[in-house]
């Protein structure tokens, strides 16, 4: 028994597949963008917030005015990832909150809460960048 492989259309083959890298790259992109919005919106509604006076009294933002989400680039090996943390004033602080210390001997668990909440969301995130990227 003899069986034989044609290929028709060739450069089409060839065109699809060098394309396939550059879309999975757009679609990675895209999920990471989203995933960081949807895990920024879980830590803010997660995180404690002092509803009395936007500014504290020592001139401090709040801890939930000041989450920055961002898309990074790993140095060592290139590796995009999504980095959501608060900023200079206050992403010092979120361990003190999240485990309880200092001042606030109550642990709130904040980030195991919002990142639990957030990675149920993941999947259906990454069908909808992989459905716009790939139809």
């Amino acid at each position: 028994m003899k069986a034989g492989i044609r290929y028709h259309d060739s450069d089409k083959i060839e065109k699809f597949l060098s394309n396939i890298t550059a879309d999975t790259e757009k679609a990675r992109d895209k999920f990471l963008r989203k995933a960081g919005r949807e895990t920024k919106k879980a830590i803010m509604r997660h995180m404690p917030q002092d509803t009395s006076n936007p500014r504290r009294h020592d001139g401090r933002t709040r801890l939930v005015d000041d989450v920055s989400s961002r898309l990074v680039e790993d140095k060592s090996y290139g590796h995009k990832q999504v980095r959501v943390s608060g900023t200079r004033t206050t992403g010092t602080l979120w361990h003190l909150v999240d485990g309880g210390g200092y001042k606030n001997r109550r642990a709130t668990n904040f980030m195991t809460k919002a990142m639990s909440e957030a990675e149920s969301k993941f999947d259906s995130i990454l069908d909808i960048a992989l459905k716009e990227e790939f139809g």
